[in-house]
Order: C-alpha cells, then sequence, then structure tokens
C-alpha cells in the first residue's frame, strides 16, 4: 500500500504540470467557446513561440546552476541591431550572424566574470543587463526603427513552412534540439552534472567551469535569436521591444522545473510551463477577464509551483 502511494507520488511529481495543463484545457474547452477549435490552438503556439524560444535559453544557465537576468535587454540590443544593420543596407544573414555574436559575447563575458572572478552569476547579470539596456539606447537614441525589410528577413518571423507558420517551427525546432543536447549528449550530461552537484562533478573530471561558461553563452545566443525574430515579426524594433518576456520567460522555466525531473531544469519542462502561460492568457482573454488577472493567476501558479518543488526536494533530501 506504501509502495502504491509512493508510485502515485512519483508519478504526480514527474507529470503533474502536464496533468494540471491538461485540466486547465479542459475547463476553457468546457466553460469558453471556441477555445478548442484548431485555429486558436494556433494562436497560442504562435504566442508562446518566442517566449519558448528566450526560456530555453534562460533554461540552459539554470541547468547548470546559475541565473541570468540580462536576457531581455539583450535580445532588445539584438533585434534594435538587427533593424539598424537592414535599413544600414546589410544583408539579412550577416546581420543576424552579427546579431548572435553579440548575444554569444554577452553571455561569455558573464560567465568568465562568474567563472573566473568570482562574482556571482545574478549580480554579473544584473550590470551586464544594465549595460545592454544602455546600448540599445546608446544605438537607437531611444526612437524605434521602422522601414522596409527585405522578404527573406520577414519569412523568418511571418512566414510559413506548409501550413505551420515558421515561428511555430522554429520553437518546436529549438525545444527538441534543446533537449536532444541536455538528455542525449556528453556536454548536455556534464551541465546537468554540474548543475547538481559541482564539487562532485569536479572530482569526476568535468570541467564545470567551461560548462558554465558554454551555458550562459548558449543563453546569450537564445536572447539574441529571439530579439531577430521579434523584429522579423513585426517589422520594425524599438528599444525595449524584448523586456516583456522576463516575467514570463521565468515562470515557463519555473513551471518547467515540475515536469520530467523535479527540481531541475530541462527543456522540455520549459516548453511545458510556456504553453501553460499561453493556455492561461489566451483562455483568460477569451472570458473576457481583465489583463491584471491573467498576472495574479500566473503569480499563484508559480508560488504553487516553486512550493511543490521546494517540498519534493526536501522529501528526497531526507530520503
Amino acid at each position: 500500500m506504501s509502495a502504491d502511494r509512493e508510485k502515485i507520488r512519483g508519478g504526480l511529481s514527474r507529470y503533474g504540470t502536464i496533468l494540471a495543463l491538461m485540466i486547465l484545457g479542459v475547463v476553457f474547452l468546457v466553460f469558453i467557446p471556441g477555445f478548442a477549435n484548431l485555429q486558436n490552438i494556433l494562436n497560442i503556439f504562435y504566442q508562446i513561440a518566442l517566449l519558448t524560444v528566450i526560456s530555453e535559453g534562460f533554461t540552459m544557465c539554470l541547468i547548470v546552476g546559475e541565473l541570468d537576468l540580462s536576457f531581455p535587454n539583450v535580445a532588445s540590443l539584438s533585434g534594435a541591431l538587427a533593424a539598424g544593420l537592414i535599413f544600414g543596407g546589410m544583408s539579412p544573414l550577416p546581420a543576424v550572424l552579427i546579431c548572435l555574436a553579440v548575444g554569444a559575447a554577452f553571455g561569455i563575458a558573464a560567465g568568465l566574470l562568474v567563472t573566473r572572478v568570482g562574482i556571482s552569476s545574478l549580480i554579473t547579470t544584473l550590470a551586464s543587463g544594465i549595460i545592454a539596456g544602455g546600448m540599445v539606447y546608446m544605438y537607437t537614441k531611444g526612437v524605434s526603427f521602422y522601414g522596409q525589410m527585405p522578404e527573406s528577413f520577414l519569412r523568418l518571423g511571418r512566414g510559413y513552412v506548409g501550413p505551420v507558420p515558421s515561428l511555430i517551427a522554429i520553437m518546436l525546432t529549438v525545444v527538441v534540439l534543446a533537449q536532444i543536447f541536455v538528455s542525449c549528449t556528453k556536454a548536455g550530461k556534464y551541465m546537468q552534472a554540474t548543475g547538481a552537484n559541482p564539487t562532485a562533478a569536479r572530482m569526476a573530471g568535468v570541467n564545470t567551469d567551461f560548462y558554465k561558461v558554454l551555458a550562459m553563452t548558449m543563453t546569450g545566443v537564445g536572447a539574441a535569436f529571439t530579439g531577430v525574430l521579434l523584429t522579423s515579426k513585426l517589422g520594425s524594433a524599438n528599444p525595449e521591444g524584448a523586456a516583456g518576456f522576463m516575467m514570463d520567460a521565468f515562470a515557463s522555466a519555473l513551471l518547467g522545473m515540475t515536469v520530467l525531473s523535479m527540481g531541475r531544469a530541462n527543456p522540455f519542462g520549459t516548453f511545458v510551463g510556456a504553453l501553460i502561460i499561453g493556455v492561461i492568457n489566451n483562455g483568460m482573454t477569451l472570458a473576457g477577464a481583465p489583463y491584471y488577472q491573467q498576472d495574479i493567476t500566473k503569480g499563484v501558479i508559480i508560488l504553487f509551483s516553486v512550493a511543490l518543488t521546494s517540498m519534493q526536494s526536501r522529501r528526497l533530501a531526507g530520503g
């Protein structure tokens, strides 16, 4: 009987968030007409595409046990840079590569400061985020960039892959690749070992500093890629274009830590977390709920998920 209860408890720990997502979907399906039609489901996936991409990058630094507060500003800087370079006459491909390099540079710099100098990732990325925020205002002079962009660049954010919007295809590709990287590659497993127990990982021969720098670089690249996608989707850029991603990305990653591996960030869990955020936003909007009720609901869910993770971690630690 005790073994059965333990199995049920273990199942709820691993799949409880997915079950909550299903219950949420059923509630909206019953009470909100039109919620379950195909077009609305596609809308939900489309609305969470950019959030998911930036959250997957953020998840990488969580996996190695670090934080990154700079990613919204790095995304805004990269988005504005992409628009400025393209409006200045540069071809889209080199412009995008430069933006990704900028994101990588922020990640590498933060990673080196954390591992070589010993500054906490919280302080390091808070400062680098402020620097990125200042740089975007210096570059844009505080104004938005508008103009005619090449069709090849706009297809990145507005095009289709068959019947599927390109942003949804990109999001699903990023999630699958991130999960394969974390679960199936040596680098991904070393990153998990670094985050789980850095001392033990070092004693086992893992270069934990290298994997922390690698993870924070991936966070920077993910943020820069999101900024580029946002500019492509909108056909314009403004100095604070990605600022709104901060809290929802945190929420997605924290919710994701209650999926599959309790207490540990993972790419698939982050996708489920972003989907929950998307379902809540969509369902409550269709229901006519004011925006502040969405924020309150998301806040309550985050507190619940973090409490659940904390309780489960303490239970496991206590044997």
